[in-house]
């Protein structure tokens, strides 16, 4: 990647959730690296998810990260829910939430959980882990401390900050916490820290949806999922944002930004609505759904 860039080109990726115990989402990771592959970029983020089950099983980080050294690179990555397990206190039920022995596979299979790194003399990029805030492990306290600084050291860059969480799912001002999102306080801490910058863009994954929104000068960008949507039709969930599956390519000039959410037409928009709205719930399902039609492929 060019130290001073004329122009930049960032893919971000989100939530691709692969796995070789569950293999569900693997026809459109195939498009995407036969198409990235052969694309043109300085940058491939990717903003959490990358495994379907990591935080249960270290050998399916493993699985995912050697799926990612497919692409030509370079690759970063900020990890996901999926990852390393959800933020605490649970606030949803039945989660696997995160825990230093998490934390430390995913360290060990797809590098720093946060990160920062500067383009030139306009943009410095930030990757955060959205589950530390809040969780009392080593890293917490590391990670908010490095926000604080690359805001306040930023010498008129501006940033450009990639994690899994959206800082809020429907409104700033909303009070109930939810795992769709950072819980309220740590919103609140995560914009006090980013004030001294200025023209802060926020990337995020997670509620696979594209949507764009603007909070006091932080300008969010949801990217989509690559693998699946989640009840298209909103039967349970709100559709808050475009239900589709695809990537989302920054490009920045100078300290310009623009972006373009792309769909390719070879993606499959798998919908799991009915398993968000099954009983046992998808965060459940996922771990025993058997895969079907196994004996005949083999014959």
């Amino acid at each position: 990647m060019q130290d001073s860039p004329d122009q930049l080109c960032i893919i971000q990726i989100s939530d691709p959730h692969l796995g070789r115990r569950r293999p569900f989402f693997q026809h459109n990771w195939e498009v995407l690296v036969e198409l990235l592959n052969a694309a043109t970029y300085d940058l491939i983020v990717c903003t959490g998810d990358m495994s379907i089950e990591g935080a249960e099983f270290e050998e399916e980080l493993a699985f995912a990260a050697k799926q990612f050294q497919r692409l030509r690179g370079p690759v970063v990555f900020v990890p996901g829910n999926h990852d390393v397990g959800n933020s605490r206190p649970d606030v949803r039920g039945g989660e696997r939430l995160i825990t230093a022995a998490r934390r430390q596979a995913y360290l060990k299979h797809f590098g720093p959980d946060f990160w920062c790194r500067d383009i030139g003399e306009s943009w410095r990029l930030l990757g955060l882990n959205s589950m530390l805030p809040g969780s009392a492990i080593e890293g917490e306290a590391e990670q908010l401390a490095m926000i604080e600084e690359a805001a306040a050291t930023a010498a008129g860059r501006r940033l450009m900050v990639f994690k899994h969480k959206p800082i809020y799912l429907d409104k700033p001002d909303e009070a109930v916490a939810t795992q769709s999102a950072l819980y309220p306080e740590h919103r609140q801490r995560l914009k006090g820290a980013l004030s001294p910058a200025c023209g802060t863009v926020i990337c995020s994954g997670h509620i696979h949806d594209y949507k764009t929104a603007i909070w006091d000068g932080l300008e969010q960008i949801w990217a989509p999922s690559t693998a699946f949507v989640i009840d298209r039709d909103g039967l349970r969930h709100p559709v808050r944002g475009i239900k589709r599956t695809g990537y989302v390519v920054h490009t920045l000039i100078a300290a310009d930004h623009t972006h373009e959410f792309v769909e390719p037409p070879h993606f499959l928009n798998i919908d799991l609505g009915n398993w968000m709205r099954a009983p046992e719930t998808f965060h459940h399902l996922y771990h025993t759904e058997p895969l079907r039609g196994l004996e005949l492929a083999e014959k």
